[in-house]
């Protein structure tokens, strides 16, 4: 069986999990009364079913499970790395699940996406070959950069968590989360199946494939306007899932970094402005990108379509430029639109209050 055929089973089985894991979710939480309550960060005339991010999860599971059936020959511990990987996912999703239905607060949500991320981490700590932490990577001014254990775990943890709370926070409109994330999953894909600027990476390639048609399965339900939110378990996990993807798929960190760009910055520069003001920056408020474009007059559509679009050109640099100094001149490129994005919505918001409310899932955030 070619290659190209245990990807198209994996990607058909995955995204039929999706959609039926979806719907029999939507039925069960609709029972259950687990809703998102109309009034509460948003305007709607009635709830919808929140926390479907764990159809995701389990579909997910499922186009992980359907490769082995197939006739593929793994590399070495990639198996305990994705044991690992479906662990700490694991954890994710049933915290952050409770989290949708009861809000466990700020600071509870760190500590447990500690403990998750520590399960991936810490086996390196201890001399396991099968830890997940950036251990080299390849510098932008040329060579590769080699990191102490210690700093390397310390460096996973940032990225991890880092990268749950940016998609945490990109879900702050319907089907946003969805979008930037299975863009991320069609870049990294492209890049491990074809191995570009090196040799194929036919397993590594199942993850990101396996994840993004989990993704495609969940998006029509979620799109503006939403049947259902994925909600912090879904937000969460698509972070946690994209991070480790971007390790174990040999370091495509500035793949990553390209093609998550404008969420990642967003996310950087929220907490730097609200660390400038005094504020905690585990604590929501409506600084994000996404909720600037829709106090400004965008609908949630076009908002949608512009960050995916957006995430979609500087994901094909990724995979187009072959420099690392012309990655890095991409990424702050990238910085720079998001500067000018920000300063010219302040310009305009100066000039008149606007009769715009957001209403998005996540307005909050």
């Amino acid at each position: 069986m070619s290659n190209a055929t245990i990807a198209l089973i994996v990607f058909v089985v995955t995204l039929t999990a999706s959609v039926a894991f979806v719907k029999k979710a939507m039925d069960v939480f609709a029972r259950l009364g687990f809703v998102d309550k109309p009034g509460a960060r948003h305007e709607r005339t009635q709830g919808i079913p929140r926390g479907l991010g764990v159809a995701i999860f389990l579909a997910f599971l499922v186009g992980i499970g359907a490769s082995y059936v197939l006739d593929v020959t793994r590399q070495s511990r990639e198996t305990e790395r994705l044991l690992l990987m479906v662990i700490g996912s694991a954890i994710i999703v049933g915290v952050m699940l409770v989290d949708d239905a009861i809000s466990l607060g700020p600071f509870t949500k760190l500590a447990w996406q500690i403990v998750a991320s520590a399960i991936i981490v810490l086996p390196r700590l201890r001399g396991a070959d099968h830890g997940i932490v950036i251990e080299q990577f390849n510098s932008p001014f040329g060579g590769e950069i080699t990191l102490p254990v210690l700093l390397a775990v310390a460096v996973t943890f940032i990225w991890l968590i880092g990268m749950m709370n940016a998609m945490n926070w990109v879900d702050g409109l319907d089907g946003l989360a969805g979008s930037v994330t299975l863009v991320a999953c069609v870049v990294l894909f492209i890049h491990t199946f074809f191995g570009l600027r090196g040799l194929p990476q036919f397993t590594i390639s199942l993850l990101p494939l396996a994840l993004g048609a989990a993704i495609i399965g969940f998006l029509p339900f979620n799109w503006h306007p939403a049947k259902v939110i994925m909600g912090d378990a879904g937000a969460m996990f698509l972070g946690f899932a994209l991070a480790i993807i971007a390790i174990i798929g040999g370091a495509k960190i500035a793949t990553a970094l390209l093609a998550l760009g404008l969420p990642i910055l967003d996310g950087i520069w929220v907490v730097l402005f609200r660390l400038i003001h005094g504020s905690v920056p585990l604590y929501a408020d409506q600084g994000h990108i996404h909720h600037r474009l829709l106090a400004g007059g965008w609908g949630q559509q076009r908002i949608v379509l512009f960050v995916a679009g957006v995430s979609a050109l500087f994901g094909a640099f990724a995979l187009l430029i072959p420099s690392r100094e012309l990655k890095l001149v991409a990424f702050l490129l990238l910085g720079v639109i998001l500067l000018l994005q920000i300063s010219w919505l302040a310009w305009k918001s100066r000039r008149g209050p606007h009769n715009v409310t957001a209403t998005g899932h996540e307005a909050g955030r």
